[in-house]
């Protein structure tokens, strides 16, 4: 599990998550037309399907590419809810500016995570990439949102990349357990518009 240290180093990444949840609160759909409505960030850049490109304005910048899930369950005590209180879940692969070919993966959850809980992501029923949450969450960004360890990271686009669909398993703090779907599809044209736009200079 990610030290203390690791968390605290992702202080001014949390803010901007912090920013982000007001959108999805707003149900914005990822397109070109589709705007985030902060004077920080830009509309979508481009779309790939289900994948859309994001460039923020701040200094420094920020660059990402995201996609909300295509289906969302939930089950508790391993029955299936018909309906429950959440946003959409959002996977975000964020680009890490001053190192080429460097990324971090980080799961928006649309509700607060148990505390230091594990999601797992599952790519075609083969692979698997552990996200964790928060350990000691103050924001509410850091409650509802959880990342994929660093030495995860490249096995984790790598996967995505060759994927056609991606299913994450996460857990509320209030017990419930919820499954989010993701396609894949536009990934890589994504992530290639990405590099595009976010060189290293």
């Amino acid at each position: 599990m990610k030290s203390k240290k690791d968390y605290d180093s992702k202080s001014c990444l949390n803010k901007i998550f912090f920013r982000l949840v007001f959108l999805i609160l707003l149900g914005f759909m990822f397109s070109t037309k589709a705007s985030f409505g902060q004077e920080n960030l830009r509309k979508a850049e481009k779309s790939f399907r289900d994948w859309s490109v994001f460039v923020s304005k701040d200094d420094p910048k920020m660059c990402f590419i995201a996609s909300q899930s295509i289906k969302g369950e939930a089950f508790r005590n391993n029955q299936k809810l018909s309906s429950v209180n959440r946003d959409k879940g959002t996977l975000y692969i964020i680009k890490i500016m001053k190192r080429d070919g460097e990324y971090e993966g980080t799961f928006y959850a649309g509700y607060p995570l148990q505390v230091g809980s594990k999601a797992v992501l599952e790519i075609d029923n083969k692979e698997k990439i552990v996200f964790f949450a928060h350990p000691s969450p103050k924001a509410k960004a850091e409650k509802d949102h959880a990342w994929a360890q660093k030495f995860d990271q490249k096995k984790l686009v790598d996967y995505l990349r060759k994927g056609s669909k991606a299913i994450m398993s996460a857990i509320s703090h209030r017990n419930t357990v919820t499954k989010d779907t993701f396609m894949l599809t536009g990934f890589s044209d994504a992530l290639l518009e990405l590099e595009k736009r976010c060189k290293l200079n």
